[in-house]
């Protein structure tokens, strides 16, 4: 019993960094609308809320409406969803009518 413990433990913590080497990097100036459209929902809703912020703290504002939120996030979703071609953030700012901040 005592073997088969420490066997998964030693298994266990050879899988951990394997896991670890799965997560998604993205470069938001070059994510497709393709890509979006193809997220899961907890992806898709954390890109969202990054892009949120992204847009949000250039114009120094720091409140949230939750509605409006996702109804701008529903907006995005659909002019994806008919142009897939496009990057996300040309998308956001042609569906929402806003426009991005670029890097410096």
């Amino acid at each position: 019993m005592h073997k088969l413990l420490v066997a998964t433990t030693v298994i266990s913590s050879l899988a951990a960094p394997a896991a670890a080497e799965d997560k998604m990097v993205v470069d938001m100036s070059k994510m497709s609308c393709s890509e979006l459209t193809k997220l899961g929902f907890q992806d898709f809703s954390g890109i969202a809320m990054w892009l949120s912020g992204y847009y949000n703290a250039s114009v120094r504002n720091t409140t949230i409406d939750l509605y409006q939120f996702a109804q701008a996030t529903k907006v995005v979703k659909d002019y994806c969803s008919i142009n897939p071609r496009a990057t996300v953030v040309s998308g956001v700012e042609r569906a929402l009518g806003i426009k991005m901040p670029r890097p410096r």
